[in-house]
């Protein structure tokens, strides 16, 4: 093993340590919110502009500065085409970079990437349609180390935050 990665299995062994008295947990490099943020049906609009949520992960971040790169993963899946879904799931990963650089985080550790419907977690029927349309957070970067393979998680589209 190198110094590098024990280095990171170490952060992220601490990291562990300081998030037992929080509202949040992280699981395999995912950011899990005891809450899912909700959205308006068809729409990138979040329902609750105050969503606690919300403010958890921009807590976390602005806690966190070896946290580097946080991807925000959108996953849409309803009726429309796969293009569609695609589109709508990009639109909400960047409504929640937006809202983050809002709280003072900066935008160049925030990647907003979309997979649409091609990563459902539950079966595709009308049942998990709740479940299979989410915002999921990993940890990409820690203090400028990869910690996956990609730090995109093989989108098929992403989009800059930084970009006006």
């Amino acid at each position: 093993m190198h110094i590098r990665q024990i280095l990171t299995v170490f952060m992220l062994l601490l990291s562990g340590v300081a998030m037992a008295g929080s509202k949040y947990s992280i699981l395999n490099n995912a950011l899990v919110l005891p809450e899912d943020i909700q959205f308006e049906q068809h729409a990138y609009d979040v329902k609750n502009p105050d969503d606690p949520m919300l403010d958890l992960v921009a807590q976390y971040l602005l806690e966190r500065p070896d946290i580097t790169k946080l991807r925000i993963e959108g996953h849409v899946y309803t009726e429309k085409t796969p293009e569609q879904n695609m589109k709508l799931s990009l639109q909400r990963a960047a409504m929640i970079s937006y809202y983050l650089t809002t709280k003072g985080v900066d935008c160049s550790r925030l990647l907003p990437v979309a997979f649409g419907d091609t990563r459902p977690v539950a079966p595709t029927d009308e049942c998990n349609l709740h479940v299979n349309t989410r915002i999921d957070f990993y940890n990409a970067e820690l203090n400028r180390m990869l910690l996956g393979m990609s730090a995109d998680g093989y989108a098929l589209k992403i989009y800059n935050p930084c970009e006006e």
